[in-house]
């Protein structure tokens, strides 16, 4: 496994609270390998938001289905840059827009166990999607789409 595990380090110092015996870097298969615990201390930002361009579904009896969704992508301020991305749909709650995840993560990052070994990739999204349920994504989401649109 060691020789599967041969990394790429970038040659910039991390931004992040990563310690330097944790650096990031990108694995040969893509991947950049961090633990559940050192993701949470990453910082992402909001990078781009945008709205899906798919036609609305026609129901019998011609009526439409009518659902907004969209796509939001968010950064980290490491080098490399960790990636995580994943679709919303816009819903009515009670007379407030809400926005709620819709898709499983899409990201360059797998996960790690205590002993540094990858947890695969049906853990690493579950848990990528646990760690979205942290953030406040649909605020900055939200007037990134406000702000894209009504120009």
């Amino acid at each position: 496994m060691a020789s599967d595990m041969k990394l790429f380090t970038a040659p910039f110092r991390q931004r992040s609270s990563l310690t330097e015996a944790n650096m990031l870097a990108v694995s040969m298969d893509g991947y950049i390998r961090l633990s559940f615990a050192e993701l949470q201390t990453v910082h992402l930002i909001h990078l781009i938001s945008g709205l899906d361009e798919d036609s609305p579904a026609e129901l019998s009896g011609g009526a439409i289905l009518l659902a907004i969704t969209g796509y939001t992508e968010w950064v980290s301020n490491t080098l490399p840059a960790i990636s995580i991305g994943w679709d919303w749909q816009m819903d009515v709650v009670h007379g407030h827009v809400q926005l709620r995840s819709i898709s499983e993560p899409r990201s360059n990052i797998m996960l790690q166990d205590a002993s540094r070994l990858d947890v695969g990739a049906e853990k690493t999204v579950a848990l990528l999607e646990a760690f979205i349920d942290t953030l406040n994504w649909q605020v900055d989401t939200h007037k990134h789409i406000d702000t894209r649109y009504t120009r």
